[in-house]
């Protein structure tokens, strides 16, 4: 019976451990063109940017969260936690990463 058990514990491991919520610095950013604000005067990029760091960092910590409940998920229950939850906002900071990303680059070139 404890050999069953062993069996199955390294047998579902692996999936419990790839369903986990990545940390927030091994997210790439979605690639938006700073073409797309083109047409924003410099003082509202500047505003814009701001906004968008503000968001890039409050997912970040939300990421982090959510990567740290599955790690403790997965070691206590063999579930990812904050996954199965909705905890996870890779999808939301790889677009604000690459928000932050076009608004820099358009700051930096027409500003």
């Amino acid at each position: 019976m404890k050999r069953i058990n062993l069996i199955l514990l390294f047998a579902l491991a692996p999936l419990a451990l790839g369903a986990c919520a990545s940390r927030a610095s091994s997210i790439a950013p979605v690639a938006v063109a700073s073409s797309d604000y083109e047409n924003v005067s410099c003082d509202n990029a500047r505003s814009l940017l701001v906004t968008a760091r503000q968001t890039e960092n409050a997912l970040t910590r939300k990421q982090n969260n959510a990567s740290l409940g599955d790690t403790v998920g997965v070691v206590l229950l063999l579930l990812p936690v904050g996954s199965i939850f909705g905890a996870d906002v890779s999808g939301e900071l790889a677009a604000a990463k690459g928000e932050v990303i076009a608004l820099e680059r358009r700051v930096a070139t027409g500003c």
